[in-house]
């Protein structure tokens, strides 16, 4: 078999997996739900450390986040908004296999991974509340100024032509 197919059976089995994982969320209690995401989280990041389907991280990672939120709810380890703090965690959780694993990473997880936590922990403290909870679009204009500034700031060195 070669790595294509190998890739799509791999994915098959875990969406198959998947299936029958959410499936079985709406049979169980607490405690099931928690216990399946984080396994399905596990067996798509697994899928992930064999095959290098970028998609199966993303599902792991967002999946697994999930259930560490359901976790948190569970046993208060923290103080803040659990379910918004775990699937950040999740989008981080994509960021650091993807680093450790291939030595390079897409840094597109870390944006929705950095807002969710700040908005879980943003429960705690007003400031954060109104800021992340309403406020957060001036942060995307505030970025748009930093990225036009350093358009019109610096210009490019022209490339020698030979």
């Amino acid at each position: 078999m070669d790595r294509t197919n190998r890739g799509r059976v791999i994915t098959g089995f875990l969406l198959i997996a998947l299936g029958l994982g959410l499936w079985g969320l709406n049979l169980s209690d607490d405690v099931g739900r928690r216990t399946v995401l984080l396994a399905l989280g596990g067996l798509f990041i697994a899928g992930y450390l064999y095959s290098r389907a970028y998609l199966q991280l993303v599902a792991g990672g967002v999946l697994f986040g999930l259930g560490l939120g359901m976790l948190g709810e569970q046993y208060r380890f923290f103080w803040g908004e659990y379910s918004r703090l775990g699937l950040g965690a999740g989008f981080i959780l994509i960021f650091v296999i993807a680093f450790l694993y291939e030595r390079r990473s897409h840094w597109w997880p870390l944006i929705p991974g950095t807002i969710l936590i700040l908005l879980g922990l943003g429960r705690w403290n007003r400031a954060w509340t109104y800021m992340f909870g309403e406020g957060w679009p001036l942060l995307l204009v505030v970025g748009g100024v930093l990225v036009l500034l350093g358009a019109l700031g610096r210009p490019r060195p022209k490339k020698k032509r030979t």
